[in-house]
């Protein structure tokens, strides 16, 4: 990848009933809030040769100094759904076809996450605040919102701490960046419609 970052259009749009699945994502037990505005599910795999190998397991860590959140610790999520997984391997196909990757062994994180807001709290997509994810490369998918205002991702040059990305992503949209050379941040959602608002994404680690 010669740039440090790219956004495009998935060629398939992300089918309804992938949609309906985040309806039924479990809540992140690792928040520090009282409000939980996070929901979550996770799976991991093995890229070879273009061909991707589901494993078992949904641990992850984050260092304290990419997570000063709930950095060092192990955490274990809810399994991803298969509907979800089969979207995620849609969504590595347009990937590799944009010539993004190209390591005949690559290891995958897939994150489906859920931020909800209501009329007392914000939903926050990065409670961390800019940071790196500690991988070669991050991909996040804008899969749907609803009711909301905000959300908006950002891209900091990781040395001169310029912004060079800023964009409330639309449904369908990737952005694929270096997350060694870049860091990341999305702003808090606010409700402006109904009783609950959302903002959900797929999000995706790559590392040879």
């Amino acid at each position: 990848m010669k740039k440090n970052f790219t956004i495009f259009k998935l060629k398939k749009k992300i089918a309804r009933a992938t949609l309906k699945k985040f309806n039924t994502l479990k809540n992140d037990k690792f928040l520090k809030s009282k409000w939980i505005f996070r929901k979550r599910s996770y799976a991991k795999a093995k890229i070879l040769k273009s061909k991707i190998i589901w494993l078992k397991g949904t641990s992850f860590f984050q260092s304290k100094k990419n997570n000063k959140y709930v950095g060092g610790l192990s955490r274990k999520f809810y399994p991803m759904n298969i509907q979800i997984k089969k979207c995620v391997e849609d969504i590595i196909f347009d990937i590799f076809e944009n010539n993004l990757i190209s390591s005949k062994k690559i290891f995958l994180g897939a994150h489906a996450i859920r931020i909800i807001c209501n009329n007392e709290n914000l939903g926050y997509p990065v409670p961390e605040g800019f940071h790196h994810d500690g991988f070669d490369y991050v991909s996040i998918i804008s899969v749907n919102k609803l009711g909301i205002n905000g959300g908006k991702s950002y891209l900091k040059n990781a040395k001169s701490k310029k912004i060079v990305f800023q964009k409330a992503m639309q449904k369908n949209e990737v952005l694929f960046f270096n997350d060694k050379r870049l860091m990341h941040y999305a702003s808090p959602i606010k409700l402006i419609k109904g009783k609950i608002g959302f903002r959900d994404v797929i999000v995706l680690t790559f590392h040879e």
